[in-house]
């Protein structure tokens, strides 16, 4: 699917298949200035569900309302990050595709080099429909710098999320531990600790451990950045995957699993599930999760728990952030102004705020925090992970990026049933190295 997609991108830069438009050739360069975006309709896909949905949705409705250009947007659940991503292909390739679309940001660079959506540098400097010096530099730059592609900005980042180590206090009392683990030498003594003291709000304790091991990529990432180490070479353009971070993030979880204080990840969520009800002391997940866990554990062991940063190998803490962004397809002037004009305005710091309240995410806008003195008060631990932000790390943005996460899903868990680290990572780099030549 991803050599379809590049192959389709590549016909139509040399004009020789149909773009988002439906023109035989690339659109001509236009006068932004110039261009008029009253009355115009656009379709934002999107992927939230729910009560986020929902405020999703009284957004829009609200600029709807009140933008003076008579713009309208339509948003519309699309499905998973998958299943967006499955459209995207289909519609770029057909000629049908939305004015929004939230990506991340390897997909977004996929879309990219489909022609299929614009860099939006032009409408955040145009004199006319752009960004206020100050409105420019208070976006977070870690952020804005996440979705810039070869001096291209290819989304906007409306949100994001960071992986923390969410604890047990509880437990942890119980253990004698006086707060959550600053090493992993420390998580890995607490681990075996849990396993063979099970909490007292488990009355059961037949099943009592110290973490449940999401195999997802971000999990893998998170313990590697905290140690220092990173997915990509310094160039930021070659995978490095064998590295001796990754390998000892592996080797430990291999170790805890063979001694019966860590276990794989068995259903959807089940690390959760094990936190919430007091069988596991240790959870690495997102902050977006807050409010899941929250009451998830109110209805289970109820007990007090709090959220940290994963266990350190240096000075300061690393954490992995990320998120997806917000992209214009490449349509018609129009059409692309009138996109540009909502993200424009949700990511403006009122309605940043807004949205955090509603979905728990970070906001994008660093004046956005004074906005939202209250609602920090009133979610000590949402404030808590607050404080992470300046020391993020993002995950790669390369084009393929999918498929790799994949193949570090399955590496983690052969490593975890027993596999050989160094062979098996050696293998994940040939493997990952391998998806860059589609593009």
């Amino acid at each position: 699917m991803r050599a379809t997609l590049r192959k389709w991108g590549m016909a139509a830069a040399a004009g020789l298949a149909a773009g988002c438009v439906g023109e035989d050739a690339p659109a001509p360069a236009v006068d932004l200035e110039a261009v008029d975006p009253q009355g115009q309709e656009v379709v934002f896909w999107y992927q939230h569900q729910r009560a986020r949905e929902q405020a999703l949705q009284e957004m829009i409705a609200d600029f709807n309302g009140t933008n003076p250009h008579g713009i309208r947007v339509r948003g519309e659940f699309a499905g998973s990050y998958g299943d967006i991503y499955n459209k995207m292909v289909v519609g770029l390739q057909g000629g049908s595709v939305a004015d929004l679309v939230v990506a991340y940001q390897n997909q977004a660079w996929e879309y990219l080099l489909a022609d299929g959506i614009v860099d939006l540098i032009p409408y955040m400097t145009s004199a006319r429909w752009g960004l206020s010096q100050a409105a420019a530099a208070d976006y977070v730059e870690a952020f804005l710098l996440q979705d810039r592609i070869e001096g291209r900005q290819i989304a906007l980042p409306p949100n994001r999320s960071i992986e923390v180590l969410y604890h047990n206090m509880d437990w942890l009392r119980e253990l004698g531990a006086p707060g959550p683990p600053e090493t992993w030498e420390e998580f890995a003594r607490l681990c075996r600790a849990a396993r063979d003291r099970p909490f007292s709000g488990n009355p059961a304790g037949v099943r009592s451990l110290g973490f449940v091991l999401d195999m997802d990529a971000s999990r893998a990432a998170s313990m590697t950045f905290s140690r220092g180490g990173d997915f990509l070479d310094p160039a930021g353009t070659s995978y490095r995957l064998d590295t001796p971070e990754m390998a000892a993030s592996l080797q430990l979880m291999q170790e805890l699993a063979a001694e019966g204080a860590v276990e794989l990840m068995g259903e959807a969520y089940g690390d959760q599930t094990a936190f919430n009800i007091g069988e596991a002391l240790f959870m690495l997940r997102s902050t977006s999760g807050l409010p899941f866990v929250q009451e998830g554990v109110a209805t289970g062991a109820d007990f007090d728990w709090g959220v940290a940063p994963p266990p350190q190998a240096g000075p300061e803490p690393l954490v992995n952030f990320y998120g997806a962004s917000i992209s214009v397809c490449r349509t018609t002037p129009e059409r692309q102004l009138a996109a540009w004009l909502f993200l424009k305005w949700f990511t403006e710091p009122p309605q940043q705020a807004r949205w955090v309240k509603a979905s728990n995410y970070f906001p994008a806008r660093k004046s956005t925090r004074r906005l939202l003195a209250d609602y920090l008060e009133e979610n000590p631990r949402y404030a808590s992970a607050y404080q992470l932000l300046e020391y993020g790390k993002a995950e790669p943005s390369l084009p393929g990026y999918e498929a790799v996460r994949r193949l570090i899903s399955r590496t983690v868990v052969r490593v975890v049933q027993g596999a050989e680290v160094q062979s098996s990572l050696s293998r994940l780099q040939q493997e990952a190295q391998a998806t860059l030549q589609d593009y």
